[in-house]
């Protein structure tokens, strides 16, 4: 994430602000520009009032995050609104990084980015998830006591709202740039195959857990259960790692072999050779404050090299963020 500054007194705001604190200047994000603007003569998003949306609008009342959201919770349920805020900020996060990486929001076939968010009830339990386009989260999940009573009863080094949206938007980019592209047989040289029975493969990894040796394999124990999983926690993970090395740049924390641009890196080594040595140093900062590890993961060569599929086909995709 880059640093901002308000376009009338140029003091710091940040990605979230919908007023710059120095000359309360109103702001609006202007998303394909990746800078902050004067709300005066912009279109706000329709959901500024209501969940402090601070992006301009689209090409309708709502702007291009807010408006792929299909389904909202029940604001007459105590907390919704909360928990809606804290899902569209996340995803307003997951956005910039699709935007900063050139990925469309439509697939050359015409299947959209979509998202519902939904809550457990008349005896249905919510599964956060993907399908065609289309991602649901539970919104449990925006309760931070919720979301660590699942992580630890997962056994996960770590669960987030940011984290959950780039696991799903990775199944949505493997049906785009790998399903659609024809690129089946590089996919599977890497991930396995892909066609074998994907219900089948969970029960077999919930009932027997991750074979012994994974970590020089994948990044985490959910990624060994079928090759889309892979995908998709591979996919999360290259997000965190370029997200965190750009934050880092524009902040002035990057370490000097982290100084690159690291949303038009196409070389795993060279993501790995700065985000290695940051991603340590910051680990040892939060131990230093008593809190838990920055990024609690390792990256294995055969990881790396996933992440360097990802990269090239990337960058080899058509740009555009809308």
């Amino acid at each position: 994430m880059k640093r901002f500054s308000c376009p009338v007194c140029a003091h710091r705001v940040h990605f979230r602000n919908t007023m710059c604190l120095n000359c309360g200047t109103a702001l609006a994000y202007l998303p394909q520009a990746g800078a902050m603007a004067p709300l005066e003569g912009q279109a706000p998003c329709a959901n500024r009032g209501l969940i402090a949306c601070n992006w301009a609008a689209g090409a309708g009342r709502f702007c291009d995050s807010c408006a792929m959201t299909e389904v909202i919770p029940d604001l007459d349920v105590p907390g919704n609104l909360r928990r809606w805020t804290q899902l569209e900020l996340a995803k307003r996060r997951l956005c910039y990084s699709l935007i900063a990486l050139g990925l469309p929001f439509v697939s050359a076939r015409g299947t959209r980015l979509r998202f519902r968010f939904l809550a457990d009830g008349n005896g249905q339990t919510v599964m956060t998830g993907h399908d065609n386009g289309i991602i649901t989260l539970n919104i449990a999940e925006a309760d931070d006591d919720e979301r660590e009573a699942r992580r630890v009863a997962m056994g996960e080094p770590y669960r987030t709202l940011l984290g959950h949206l780039r696991h799903e938007v990775g199944h949505y980019y493997w049906q785009i740039l790998v399903a659609e592209a024809g690129r089946m047989g590089e996919f599977a040289d890497l991930f396995g195959d892909a066609s074998q029975d994907y219900q089948l493969a969970l029960a077999r990894h919930y009932a027997q857990g991750p074979p012994a040796g994974w970590e020089n394999s994948f990044v985490s124990s959910y990624a060994t259960s079928h090759p889309w999983e892979d995908w998709a926690e591979t996919w999360a993970h290259m997000l965190h790692i370029i997200d965190g090395l750009d934050t880092a740049r524009h902040n002035g924390l990057a370490l000097p072999c982290a100084e690159i641009d690291a949303h038009a890196v196409t070389d795993p080594a060279i993501l790995m050779r700065a985000w290695i040595p940051l991603s340590t140093a910051m680990n040892e900062m939060t131990r230093s404050i008593g809190q838990a590890d920055f990024y609690p993961f390792a990256i294995a060569p055969p990881v790396a090299r996933k992440i360097g599929f990802m990269l090239r086909i990337i960058h080899a995709a058509p740009a555009g963020g809308g």
